[in-house]
């Protein structure tokens, strides 16, 4: 599907990163973050729209596809850094980034570190890792992973497809990438996840901010994060995917694709 996608590797303290790059070279770089637990083919129906006027970099973050095995911990200031030497690599300052659920949190810390090497921000069915939760919202990440330790693990993958989409070809996908992770790893990347938040209270996104979720999104707090989000940076615009679920670009790409393109364009004016 994906015409000149170079595959490429990169040595980072605990795993060799996968990433891959496409598109015009001469134009606006955009790098893509999936989702925990499944890989860089999460945005494979964003990439022909996007292929024409972008260079584009996806990648299989750590610890996930073939950014496997990893040792040692996962956190999500790690892959933040993994992103920074990616362009560091590619020689590229600045770049446009564009997440997932976990795949937003990676991007959230890359922009609260590195101001000055991002454009435009996309979060697709994510929250803010700088907000202050409540007691119970607080008390329920901490304890998510031991939770999940306790839960079979089949009927937990279950669980989670079910949650986090409506389509039956986005629940096939799910299903596959789920199944390539044994829980051992899932935990240590769950566990990484929740350990990522850190309230700043006068903090506040500086670049053009597109914030979507899915109309079926039921997981977490997104839809109320996502509204209060929408208050705090100004700048920002919201969006609700219909037909969708928690992977919206993957439940609904055709409305997806048209609500990206349209932020997009609107960035070169």
């Amino acid at each position: 599907m994906i015409l000149n996608e170079e595959e490429y590797s990169i040595m980072r303290p605990g795993c060799t990163l996968k990433y891959w790059i496409t598109g015009n070279s001469e134009k606006p770089l955009i790098f893509l973050a999936h989702g925990a637990l499944v890989d860089h083919e999460q945005f494979n129906q964003q990439m022909l729209v996007l292929n024409e006027d972008y260079q584009i970099i996806r990648w299989d973050m750590r610890g996930h596809g073939k950014s496997r095995p990893l040792v040692g911990h996962f956190s999500v200031k790690d892959a933040a850094d993994d992103m920074l030497n990616i362009l560091e690599v590619i020689g590229v300052d600045k770049a446009i980034l564009i997440g997932q659920s976990a795949g937003t949190y990676v991007i959230q810390e890359f922009a609260f570190m590195y101001p000055e090497r991002v454009k435009a921000i996309i979060v697709i069915d994510g929250t803010r890792i700088t907000e202050k939760l409540s007691f119970i919202e607080s008390r329920s990440v901490r304890l998510s992973p031991l939770i999940f330790k306790l839960w079979p693990y089949e009927n937990l993958k279950k669980a989670m497809i079910n949650a986090s989409a409506i389509k039956k070809d986005t629940k096939q996908y799910l299903k596959e990438k789920f199944n390539e992770l044994p829980k051992e790893e899932f935990l240590k990347i769950w566990t990484g996840l929740s350990k990522c938040l850190h309230y700043e209270h006068d903090y506040h996104v500086q670049t053009p901010l597109l914030l979507i979720y899915g109309v079926y999104d039921k997981t977490g707090n997104i839809k109320k994060a996502m509204k209060e989000w929408s208050k705090r940076d100004k700048q920002s615009k919201y969006i609700v995917i219909p037909d969708a679920g928690h992977c919206s670009n993957q439940d609904n790409p055709e409305f997806f694709n048209k609500v990206m393109k349209k932020f997009l364009e609107k960035l070169e004016k």
